[in-house]
């Protein structure tokens, strides 16, 4: 009888230790938090910190903003991003009854454990050059909604959502050392966020509606980026460049809503033209302070990529993101210009845990 209740306290020992280790795991395991990135970089791993060579400068690296030599305006750019899960998700959504509490358990059990993700942004700019100096505004409208579904017997919802609105504007100059640019931003972001758990009763009572309002905490911060430039002086075919951009100088502190933390960012870029076509090619190590403290991870902040510039209306794009694959596309057309990405995001606590594919689009209309 002792040998046997020694036994049972040490497999209670052992399992509970192995809950510990896995909740411990759980917490951690998470997307890292962004506000906005770009169609084009995603489609390239995300490495853009040393190219940074359009609007995406105004979120990347603001020192690519020099390289604004002409007047374009972007008016409407709906961007659209979904994980595959989520397209599974709204499907069985729309089938399902929420006022029921059954209907609404069995819609959350089939998919408990899965990541979903949505995103939404608009993102409309002007930019010119004046005075030989790169200048661009924008506004900010986005709203980024995470989930996941836990506890099979009692099904759970626990989103995590961020709205955004504000405006941006940067300037990004050469400076007289050869090779070398600078550039900043200012912006101002205006944020709603909710994170909560909810359980297939909360959702399908009378008055979730009401309670989603309730829970939603709201808050506001200005800030700004800094970035530099640096082309190497090498004797080649090839030009490269060195990045290095501090995201967030201040870290925004939102009242109640998710803060938004300083990250620091290094890249290096090197292209070359050749018969009408660009090659360009990037590595980046974003967050190279560990600012993020889902994890330590240093391969979730591995990026790199590719794109190939074709000589009429085109461009291909590929790379890894996190260490998984991404691909793009774009179709350059008189005011219409239409882009096509995917990638994976890991959710996990380190690389090749979790992965979370996921599908953008964008048409923009501008010049």
């Amino acid at each position: 009888m002792r040998k046997r209740s020694l036994y049972n306290n040490i497999s209670v020992l052992t399992l509970s230790f192995i809950c510990f280790v896995c909740l411990a795991v759980c917490a951690d395991a998470a997307e890292y938090p962004n506000h906005y990135r770009g169609i084009r970089p995603l489609g390239m791993g995300g490495a853009f910190t040393a190219i940074s060579d359009d609007e995406n400068a105004l979120f990347y690296n603001p020192a690519g903003l020099s390289k604004i030599s002409t007047f374009s305006m972007g008016i409407i750019n709906p961007l659209i991003d979904v994980s595959e899960n989520s397209v599974d998700f709204y499907s069985d959504f729309t089938d399902a009854d929420l006022d029921d509490t059954g209907e609404t358990t069995e819609l959350l059990r089939k998919h408990v454990g899965e990541y979903q993700h949505l995103s939404i942004n608009w993102i409309p700019y002007v930019g010119f050059n004046a005075a030989n100096l790169g200048i661009m505004v924008a506004g900010i409208a986005s709203a980024n909604a995470d989930a996941e579904i836990r506890n099979p017997p009692y099904p759970e919802f626990h989103p995590k959502a961020n709205w955004d609105y504000g405006f941006t504007g940067g300037v990004g100059a050469k400076v007289p050392f050869k090779g070398l640019r600078v550039g900043g931003t200012a912006k101002y972001i205006s944020r709603e966020s909710l994170d909560q758990v909810y359980t297939a009763a909360d959702i399908a009572n009378d008055d979730f509606e009401d309670r989603l309002d309730d829970d939603r905490k709201s808050g506001s911060g200005f800030t700004m980026d800094l970035g530099v430039l640096y082309e190497l002086p090498i004797e080649s075919s090839f030009t490269t460049d060195v990045g290095l951009s501090v995201n967030n100088l201040f870290e925004m502190d939102m009242g109640e809503a998710d803060d938004i933390d300083r990250t620091i960012n290094l890249g290096i870029a090197t292209q070359r033209s050749f018969a009408g076509f660009t090659l360009i090619g990037a590595f980046d190590i974003l967050d190279i302070t560990k600012s993020y403290d889902q994890d330590d991870d240093y391969m979730k902040r591995i990026h790199m990529g590719a794109e190939l510039q074709l000589p009429v209306i085109a461009a291909v794009r590929m790379g890894l993101n996190q260490g998984y694959l991404t691909a793009g596309v774009t179709l350059d057309f008189p005011v219409v210009r239409l882009d096509f990405a995917t990638y994976a995001e890991e959710v996990g606590a380190y690389a090749g845990q979790r992965e979370d594919r996921r599908y953008v689009g964008q048409l923009s209309i501008g010049w």
